[in-house]
């Protein structure tokens, strides 16, 4: 029988995502698209006609794992459904077709772009005849538009009467910055925006749909732009979406992140006063040596903006530890920094050789057991920060976006400003949103207690 669109002879689907929160939005988008043809979304260890790897490859670690999901899927489907189709796609995918083919039982290989043509190239696997693997992996440097994509959720789980309130809203892909350390434009390729009509379309659909709060993601999300708007223009239109209670921005390159964007969030209730800013590294040397576009006074004027007009908002940063020629007085000046700096939170990432990138190229490469040690000197640090903007918290009353109940009377979920808070609710929430006076802080969360009865609307009496 085809594997037509239309009548699909696969019925079950299941996915595999690595890498970054973008790729688990988009993963989330196809599976939209799959259940949108009738198809059945089944968790990736269950029997399944058809399992799809969204691979990832900013690093060598990243590659690595790409490969060993690949191994284990068509191990998993030749033992729980021999008839099944193996679909290996994205970014590693983009980079390496050819190795990401040459794995036995991998059925078909889609780039970057590609992914979104899923349901129907699938016609083109019918059967296991000798020209299988299929690759369709095209130039993703001619790139020009944005590919559309739908609505990518995270839902509440059952037990919230809302039901999903939360959804991932892809704006932009690809960028045009081209870092020393990073393959992601060769990956995903140059930037394009997503239409602010196609946006604002959406943002209303999601709200219909039930949908309250909305997080902006994108490549370089910054860089988005149309007919002179810019990225704070989008930022502000959506903000004036009727129901839409919070909108929070993925990440934001700190020479992008303008005056108007952090005054546009100081006024907006509705808009999270987080910022996710990546640092990278804190001297100027190997600032240069990376390809960032700012120094490190730069890096600090943009955070003093932000605590001045909003001094309780969540500022979290990308910090790169072993980049080559990173000295033993690189990596101090880089651990004071992150010390002294008002960050609320740190992602730190060892350096990863990529074949490819200008860094690949620079003499000096820091020893891998050094590079370990230095990252868990910065994850101390991190962890140190966590627990010190938490207690500072202490006494405040934030508005809290719950997400689940923990199975022990009590449920979690994330203030306004990014910090996890765990409630006794002996209930279901009419409503996820709800202010929460911060009381103490243990197990790694914040403990609170809500400011009025569960399930009363605000204003109510």
């Amino acid at each position: 029988m085809t594997i037509a669109k239309d009548t699909p002879a696969i019925r079950q689907v299941s996915f595999n995502t690595l890498g970054c929160k973008l790729n688990q939005a988009e993963t989330d988008a196809i599976a939209t698209l799959f259940r949108r043809r009738g198809w059945q979304v089944v968790p990736f260890r269950q029997e399944s006609d058809l399992t799809v790897i969204n691979t990832c490859t900013v690093t060598g670690e990243a590659d690595a794992k790409s490969r060993q999901a690949i191994r284990q899927a068509i191990r998993r489907a030749a033992r729980t459904s021999p008839q099944g189709k193996v679909v290996v796609a994205g970014c590693y995918s983009q980079i390496r077709p050819e190795e990401a083919a040459s794995f036995e039982g991998v059925d078909l290989v889609l780039g970057t772009r590609e992914k979104w043509r899923i349901l129907d190239l699938l016609e083109q696997i019918e059967g296991n005849g000798p020209d299988l693997p299929l690759i369709h992996v095209g130039n993703i440097g001619v790139a020009e538009t944005y590919d559309e994509a739908p609505l990518v959720s995270a839902p509440i789980p059952s037990g919230c009467r809302t039901g999903r309130t939360r959804a991932f809203l892809k704006v932009q892909e690809g960028c045009d910055y081209h870092c020393s350390y990073c393959i992601v434009p060769a990956a995903r390729g140059l930037g394009r925006s997503r239409p602010l009509e196609s946006c604002l379309e959406e943002v209303c659909r999601l709200v219909a749909e039930g949908y309250r709060e909305v997080v902006l993601t994108g490549v370089n999300i910054g860089t988005w732009q149309e007919k002179g708007l810019r990225f704070n223009d989008l930022l502000a239109a959506m903000s004036r979406v009727d129901g839409l209670r919070r909108i929070r921005v993925s990440s934001i390159e700190p020479n992008l992140l303008t005056d108007e964007i952090i005054r546009l969030v100081a006024e907006r209730e509705n808009i999270a006063p987080h910022f996710h800013v990546p640092l990278q590294h804190a001297s100027d040397r190997v600032l240069k040596a990376m390809r960032r576009r700012y120094c490190i006074a730069d890096y600090r004027a943009v955070l003093e903006r932000i605590v001045t007009a909003i001094p309780d908002a969540a500022i979290g940063a990308d910090v790169m530890v072993g980049f080559p020629g990173e000295t033993e007085k690189d990596f101090r000046q880089l651990a004071g920094t992150l010390t002294d700096l008002p960050l609320t939170y740190h992602h730190i990432f060892r350096y990863s050789e990529r074949s490819s990138t200008a860094a690949s190229h620079i003499i000096g490469a820091v020893d891998p057991v050094v590079r370990k040690e230095r990252s868990a000197v910065l994850r101390e640090i991190s962890r140190q920060r966590r627990r010190q903007v938490a207690r500072r918290s202490i006494g405040q009353t934030r508005q809290v976006h719950f997400e689940r109940p923990d199975g022990n009377g009590s449920w979690e979920g994330l203030t306004d400003n990014y910090l996890r808070v765990k409630v006794p609710v002996p209930m279901a929430l009419d409503d996820p949103f709800q202010p929460v006076q911060l009381t103490g802080y243990g197990n790694s969360a914040l403990l609170g207690r809500l400011s009025r009865p569960a399930g009363i609307p605000e204003g109510a009496s």
